[in-house]
């Protein structure tokens, strides 16, 4: 008889601990995966990891097992650095989302599959055997780190009217619960708790903006890319979210209330929430990177400037992204195509307004010149002038 009392306790004790676990915030469900990754990371040596870039706090990864990795890694032989052509300037990598982390470093796979110290630009050569091994790796990886591309259409009844869903920051993993309560060119959402509201406002460093950020809209077990603004603004359905208002979530092809054509800053973060970032630019016009790069800056996304200027001497770069610190903001005020005789060649001029730090709003001109090799061949930005 006891023993039947004491199992029922044990039973209920069980199914409140399940229950509680299920309602747990879920900064700290995040918290406690983040720690469960350490431990993972001090135990098995080294991990495969893909994020969206080097600072990402979200990542998935899985243990490397390769011999041949591993013993590059624990006794790495530094290759020369390659130059760009006709120049002393180091060429700049072509870095994907891959990262081997472990033996107290962590080491960036570029897409001719060599493994780089980015901080020191080292780099290291890998076999071909490993290196399709890890791409073979990669690709599970990213499945289920990013958001399936899906059209504004089809996610509108994925997303119907009174829906709630989870919103995860795809840079910091945080997450939060949303409700749908309007919206036809696209979701107009509103945290559901107080909660809800204060993850947001985390995500958004505690402050409103209209700035966007890439995120994955979370529903019926589907992962689906998404960006989303963070700027409270017009009709409130749910008192007492401490928030007063609703903001936007927008989809692949998803338009403004102001606008019948897809926002441009919206649209490059659903891509870097799909991790397609790379191929949105290799099918773009020389109009569109340039305006893109625009954006780039404007939302600190340091790593989509250096996807975007892969063609410019690294040091052209990091002299940009220093630039950018003394600007407030950067705002795209006009901009044009150049007329050009020669047809793997073009120039764009983008007129910007940024507020500077100490100087006020200045009018900053964007000279680019892009090149390709033949009529299918991705635009590459080859000279910038920023006056």
């Amino acid at each position: 008889m006891l023993f039947k009392q004491l199992s029922r306790t044990l039973i209920c004790g069980l199914m409140l601990i399940t229950a509680s676990v299920e309602w747990l915030p879920d900064t700290t469900l995040h918290a406690a995966s983040m720690k469960a990754r350490e431990e993972v990371s001090v135990s098995s040596g080294l991990l495969l990891s893909v994020k969206t870039s080097p600072s990402a706090q979200y990542e998935d990864h899985i243990t490397i097992s390769d011999p041949d990795i591993i013993d590059a890694v624990k006794r790495p032989k530094w290759q020369p650095l390659p130059t760009a052509s006709f120049s002393s300037s180091i060429e700049v990598p072509r870095f994907t989302d891959l990262f081997v982390v472990g033996q107290g470093m962590q080491l960036r796979l570029d897409s001719n599959s060599r493994l780089w110290d980015e901080r020191q630009m080292k780099m290291l050569t890998i076999s071909d055997k490993s290196a399709a091994k890890l791409n073979k790796s990669a690709a599970a990886l990213r499945e289920k780190h990013y958001g399936h591309l899906l059209d504004w259409q089809e996610a509108e009844k994925l997303f119907s009217r009174k829906a709630v869903f989870v919103i995860k920051d795809i840079e910091t993993g945080l997450s939060f619960r949303v409700q749908r309560r309007a919206g036809h060119d696209h979701a107009d959402v509103q945290p559901v708790t107080k909660d809800d509201t204060e993850i947001m406002k985390q995500i958004f460093n505690n402050g409103w903006t209209w700035d966007r950020k890439a995120i994955i809209a979370e529903k019926d077990g589907k992962q689906i890319a998404a960006s989303m603004n963070g700027m409270p603004h017009g009709g409130d359905g749910i008192p007492g979210n401490g928030m007063s208002g609703h903001f936007c979530v927008h989809f692949l092809n998803s338009s403004t209330h102001k606008s019948e054509t897809p926002d441009l800053p919206h649209q490059l973060m659903v891509y870097k929430a799909a991790g397609k970032l790379r191929s949105y630019f290799d099918d773009a016009t020389p109009f569109r990177l340039a305006q893109s790069l625009i954006e780039a800056l404007h939302h600190d996304e340091f790593e989509m400037v250096r996807l975007l200027t892969e063609g410019l001497p690294i040091e052209q770069t990091e002299a940009l992204l220093q630039q950018k610190q003394d600007w407030r903001h950067i705002r795209k005020k006009d901009g044009r195509e150049l007329p050009q005789e020669e047809p793997w060649q073009s120039e764009v001029q983008m007129e910007t307004e940024t507020l500077h730090a100490s100087r006020g709003k200045r009018l900053v001109y964007f000279h680019s010149r892009y090149v390709r090799t033949s009529p299918i061949s991705p635009w590459e930005l080859k000279e910038l002038t920023v006056s």
